[in-house]
């Protein structure tokens, strides 16, 4: 056998390789034994027919099958001498193949591409300063006041306004005709909540409890029911009554029911130190991902296409399983897959990317991830989550999360020792999203 390596990109190489006559024949000879010995073959005993007669009958097949295992087997036999690692499934295309000959063949694999991190010491980087405004907590708080508001029956010469409750009849028509899930009796509607099809609300606005009128609305074009998507359709509608929003009172009391706080300066401390966990959460992400972008510009390479394809289909794969467990699918949602795919293409090449990047990384920073790591961290998500180490454990193993939950530390890792180094310049909220506006 000859075997030539050519790498023809930085993620893929061409085998071409030339199996010589005599080795065919030596795996065609044994192929036609071993068939002799099983072949049924009308007027001879099992095993007693000539082996001219088994080849005139079976040869084509023989032949094929012994040029597909000898393929199968060469190729392999170079990957194993050449110390070569495929990422995927080779495009393997046959030269020539003949009796006299032999068979030649090409192999195009794609491999891991060679990454040499550069110009990851001393990076410039910009983080946001994390500020909770008084205006913020107030709004917070009228959010809170707004989830626990109560409705009381509005006088009867009150008109309807956004936030009120009504509680409706309707029978909805199509074309004169009505349709599934168009009618209902006794229908709390909320004013603004946005619960019925785009207009319903809106069409109530201004009516009075008892009277009765007609709303149109059109469906959306992407609505969850095809047969009702971009339709027209009339609600006959009776306001059954009308009831007014009241919020409680922001006082001590409340902040005692609500969250158990004593007073209501300690419910807005509360609040303003939950909106500053939440926005250094989110600053801390956007900053992770600042970083990832500041390395991935420095250290440009190519990725096999195939891992590409296969992080986009994972993408939308997840979206797959998590529409499942809510008794959805695709078309619910209007997603078109081919769409999605495209869309997913930069995303997905950039995850790619950064995978390869942040192993090369913690090779040349030296950072690693032990047992001790793994079994730390999920010590910690127990006690976070309150619940047994055990159990949380068997989360990780039984979905086969443990390998996961060791690339998340270490790529923790591989950023901390980076941020080590650079000169990170704390600017003001909002000011990193005017510049990429700017851009």
């Amino acid at each position: 056998m000859k075997a030539q390596v050519e790498s023809i990109s930085p993620v893929k190489t061409r085998l071409s390789i030339e199996v010589p006559a005599e080795e065919i024949a030596k795996e065609e000879d044994a192929a036609y034994r071993d068939l002799r010995r099983t072949a049924t073959i009308a007027g001879f005993r099992k095993g007693k027919a000539p082996l001219s007669m088994v080849k005139k009958l079976y040869g084509d097949r023989v032949r094929s099958d012994v040029w597909s295992r000898v393929i199968q087997k060469t190729y392999q036999q170079v990957l194993r001498d050449e110390d070569i690692v495929p990422v995927a499934d080779a495009e393997i295309q046959l030269q020539s193949a003949s009796e006299e000959d032999g068979l030649s063949y090409t192999a195009v694999v794609e491999v891991r591409p060679t990454v040499e991190p550069r110009e990851y010491d001393g990076l410039s980087l910009k983080k946001e300063r994390v500020e909770v405004s008084d205006d913020e907590v107030e709004q917070h708080l009228e959010r809170l006041l707004g989830e626990h508001a109560t409705f009381e029956p509005a006088p009867d010469d009150h008109e309807v306004a956004s936030g009120d409750m009504v509680v409706v009849d309707y029978e909805g028509s199509i074309g004169g005709e009505g349709f599934e899930g168009g009618s209902g009796q006794d229908r709390p509607v909320v004013i603004g909540a946005g619960m019925f099809v785009p207009g319903f609300e809106e069409g109530l606005l201004g009516a009075k409890a008892g009277e009765e009128r007609t709303v149109e609305v059109t469906f959306p074009e992407r609505y969850r029911s095809e047969d009702l998507a971009g339709k027209a359709a009339a609600f006959a509608v009776t306001v059954k009554e009308v009831k007014l929003r009241k919020l409680p009172e922001l006082d001590d009391e409340f902040a005692k029911e609500v969250v158990g706080a004593d007073s209501v300066d300690e419910l807005r401390e509360r609040t303003r130190e939950a909106l500053l966990g939440e926005k250094q959460r989110r600053a801390d992400s956007a900053f992770r991902e600042r970083v990832i972008d500041a390395l991935l510009d420095a250290n440009p390479f190519e990725v096999p296409p195939s891992l590409v394809q296969r992080q986009q289909a994972h993408s939308l794969e997840r979206i797959r399983q998590d529409l499942a467990r809510r008794g959805m699918d695709l078309e619910d949602i209007g997603l078109d897959p081919n769409a999605f795919m495209e869309r997913q293409a930069e995303a997905a090449e950039r995850a790619v990317r950064w995978a390869f990047l942040v192993q090369a990384l913690a090779a040349t920073l030296e950072v690693e991830v032990t047992d001790a790591d793994v079994d730390e961290r999920i010590r910690e998500i127990a006690e976070a989550d309150g619940r047994p180490e055990s159990l949380v454990r068997a989360f990780f193993e039984q979905n086969d999360q443990l390998d996961r939950l060791r690339d998340s530390l270490l790529e923790r890792r591989v950023i901390d020792r980076v941020v080590e180094t650079a000169s990170v310049e704390e600017v003001a909220p909002g000011a990193l999203d005017d510049e990429e506006g700017a851009r």
